[in-house]
């Protein structure tokens, strides 16, 4: 395939398929660059919108917990707790308009009898059970999310579907002599969180989330879809908390979603309750910039690939013209008067030397052939002697080259005058390197006079055979038919096939390829037959070798061995 192409051709492909690789490389090696590191930032960001998330909840969970413990020990207020109920109420309420996140703020005695409260709620009733109670007697302390059934009961809008939820924080009322004279509660309403979570929905930046959970230290959900679930499992939870703060992809194939964690820590002297919060975004949003910078690349890349080829053409044609410019002005010479040497070319160095090189080989040629003309003058008395050696072939007896040409000549000029078809074969022997490197130059002499004497007996006596030299014949047979061509053709190339010449007692099997051509009213002169011949002879051999290839005739009939 690659001898049917031009020059242009063969440089054009190669150049082509070089930039498509290079650029595809180089393409593709940037998409994964720009892809790994863009995931990598995505990734990263996912975790620090939880850590960011964490550090508000623990920051605002610090703020409740500091307000709770400075409540408890104002000077100010240190009478007030032994007062009557209804003095301790109003300030209890002064206190919840000034900090509106509590649901309900209450004084209970240390049996644990409350005292007052915000709204007269749960007064009178005993709370020594609970653990805000139980704990804030010793020290200020905050206590996990959960639900409060007998304030759900007073405080939840009959419209709410879900009951309310709570965050405890209690801390000890002393009197001036360091008494403990009552515990100081309150219900953070567990809405605070939400309103915190909004902030992080709302956020600008490379990782948006579509959801943000907020899960408890042995991985409950708080906050979130679901609250009743544990949407990971034990194991992941673990890694979490080793971890503090990372992200990951959770999930399989196309429901994968990029999930940033970070657990809390607490915020000074607030201990933090190790909530685990969450930042979810589904994949395929979440790395939808990534993907359309890969997709930018590539296209790119296609492009400048794209660009390279139309290059490469121009420089193929560039390149190629003065080759073509020397080929078309060496096929005139001999046929066109007017052009006596091929031209002097321009371009590559090596160009220029062939330019050179073809001009001195045909200098070379006509001086040699004046040289001829002139001994031939001289020696009028041995022209027909030196003719007859310079037309016939010593090895097998056949005409030559130049014995052939003079027949050729006459025979193209009674086909161009009375319109008389005829054909030129060309017999090649297959492999006979091979004979000569394995017998000797001896056994393959005897090949060649073998393969000269079937030739001179298959053929008709009108036939011509001649030995252009090597492994190489060439017949010439005149008033020919296009199926007459393939017969002969194929009987030559059976007879040789059957023939098995001896030497030094070893027989020596041999096979040849054919390609013919029949002469055709475009041709110039013997030389285009012999040309299509000889093309068609390159086609046999690439084909396989020992098979027939006629030009211009259907393969399936010109190639047939059988």
């Amino acid at each position: 395939m690659i001898r049917r192409l031009s020059f242009r051709q063969q440089i054009t492909i190669l150049v082509g398929l070089l930039c498509l690789v290079l650029v595809g490389v180089a393409a593709l090696g940037a998409s994964y660059i720009a892809y790994s590191r863009t995931k990598r930032e995505i990734m990263a960001d996912a975790a620090e919108t939880a850590a960011t998330l964490a550090a508000i909840l623990d920051r605002g969970m610090a703020e409740r917990f500091r307000e709770i413990r400075n409540i408890a020990g104002m000077q100010p207020l240190q009478g007030i707790w032994t007062r009557d109920p209804g003095s301790i109420r109003k300030v209890l309420e002064q206190l919840q308009a000034t900090y509106p996140d509590y649901n309900w703020i209450g004084f209970a005695a240390p049996d644990g009898t409350v005292q007052a409260a915000t709204r007269g709620l749960l007064e009178g009733a005993s709370v020594a059970e609970r653990p805000w109670f139980r704990s804030g007697l010793d020290a200020p302390s905050v206590g996990d999310v959960h639900e409060a059934k007998l304030l759900d009961k007073l405080l939840r809008p009959a419209t709410a579907a879900e009951p309310l939820r709570f965050v405890d924080f209690s801390a000890p009322v002393r009197d001036a002599d360091g008494k403990v004279v009552g515990v100081i509660g309150a219900h953070l309403n567990w809405a605070w969180a939400r309103e915190r979570l909004q902030i992080l929905l709302e956020r600008k930046g490379t990782f948006r989330p579509d959801a943000i959970w907020i899960l408890a230290s042995d991985g409950s959900m708080l906050l979130g879809p679901e609250r009743t679930t544990k949407p990971f499992a034990d194991s992941l939870i673990a890694e979490m908390q080793q971890s503090r703060n990372g992200s990951l992809e959770w999930g399989a194939g196309s429901d994968k979603i990029l999930t940033g964690f970070a657990v809390t820590s607490g915020y000074r002297d607030y201990p933090g309750l190790g909530w685990i919060v969450v930042s979810r975004q589904q994949d395929n949003v979440a790395f939808a910039a990534a993907r359309s910078t890969v997709a930018t690349i590539l296209i790119l890349g296609f492009g400048v690939a794209l660009l390279g080829i139309l290059l490469a053409l121009f420089i193929a044609q560039g390149l190629s013209r003065p080759l073509q410019a020397i080929i078309d002005a060496t096929d005139k010479i001999g046929r066109d008067p007017k052009i006596a040497l091929p031209p002097f070319a321009t371009g590559s160095r090596e160009i220029v030397r062939l330019s050179a090189a073809l001009r001195s080989l045909v200098r070379r040629a006509s001086a040699a052939e004046n040289r001829v003309l002139e001994v031939s003058s001289q020696h009028q008395q041995e022209v027909s002697a030196l003719t007859r050696l310079a037309e016939t072939d010593a090895l097998s007896g056949l005409l030559n080259r130049r014995g052939f040409d003079l027949i050729g000549e006459e025979t193209f000029l009674q086909f161009k005058r009375f319109g008389r078809v005829f054909a030129a074969l060309i017999v090649d022997i297959d492999f006979f390197k091979r004979v000569n490197d394995t017998f000797g130059h001896a056994a393959g002499d005897e090949v060649i006079r073998a393969i000269g004497e079937t030739l001179t007996t298959q053929l008709r006596s009108t036939d011509t055979v001649c030995r252009f030299g090597g492994e190489e014949f060439v017949v010439l047979l005149p008033d020919v038919s296009r199926d007459g061509i393939v017969t002969i053709a194929q009987q030559v190339r059976r007879a040789i096939e059957a023939l098995r010449p001896t030497f030094h007692g070893k027989t020596l099997a041999v096979t040849v390829s054919v390609g013919g051509a029949l002469v055709a009213s475009s041709d110039r002169d013997i030389q285009d037959v012999i040309e299509r011949a000889d093309a068609a002879l390159y086609e046999a051999k690439g084909a396989g070798r020992n098979r027939v290839v006629i030009n211009g005739l259907q393969p399936q009939l010109a190639s047939a061995v059988a």
